[in-house]
Order: C-alpha cells, then structure tokens, then sequence
C-alpha cells in the first residue's frame, strides 16, 4: 500500500476527513465579490511562497562564491522569519473562512483520489 493511500485511509477515518467529505465541493467562496483586503491577503500568501525558496538558493549561491558562510547563516533565517511573517498576515487578510473552504476542497478531492 502507498503512503499517500495508508495516510488517505487515515484522514477519512477523522472527524475532519467526514466532514470535508460530506461537504459539497463547490467552492462557493471564491464566487462571492471579494474585498480588496482578500486580495491583498493572497497576494501576499502567492508572494511569500515565490520568494522564499530562491532567495535561500540565491543566499546561499553568494556565500559559496564568497567564501562567506555567515550571509546564509544570518540570512537564511531573516528571509525565513520575513516568508513566515508575510504568510501569517496573508492568511490574516484573506480570511479563515477562506482557508477553510480551500482546505476542506483539497481534503476532499485528496480523499476521493486515494481513499
């Protein structure tokens, strides 16, 4: 059996699991007239997600080319603690009732793949 399978398997088995399942999937939210504050909000999401993992690999291609091991090592945290913070305020602005309209969706369509 998979990983993806067992891990499934288990996920339906919670309280969770049901109940994305028995959810209609239809993600009504993203229908409605959002405020610009949502968009604001996933802009920011997007964007902490496009800048942390190339700004570690240019991070760290700078301290190999200049035999410098302290710019990764001070800034690989500083870029991980600024992408944590934009993220944080990101799913500030966008809402929890968002997030969990998107995280139920995606449960279930994993659900319904692998379960």
């Amino acid at each position: 059996m998979s990983l993806l399978r067992s891990f499934a398997i288990r996920l339906a088995k919670t309280e969770f699991g049901q109940k994305s399942l028995t959810k209609p999937g239809r993600l009504s939210i993203l229908k409605q007239q959002n405020s610009a504050r949502v968009y604001i909000g996933l802009f920011l999401l997007a964007t902490s997600f496009l800048i942390s993992l190339p700004t570690l690999a240019f991070l760290s291609y700078l301290s190999v080319k200049l035999t410098n091991p302290m710019i990764i090592a001070i800034g690989g945290p500083v870029v991980l603690i600024l992408v944590h913070i934009m993220f944080g305020v990101g799913v500030y602005m966008a809402g929890k009732n968002y997030a969990s309209e998107v995280l139920q969706w995606a449960t279930k369509r994993f659900l319904q793949k692998y379960a």
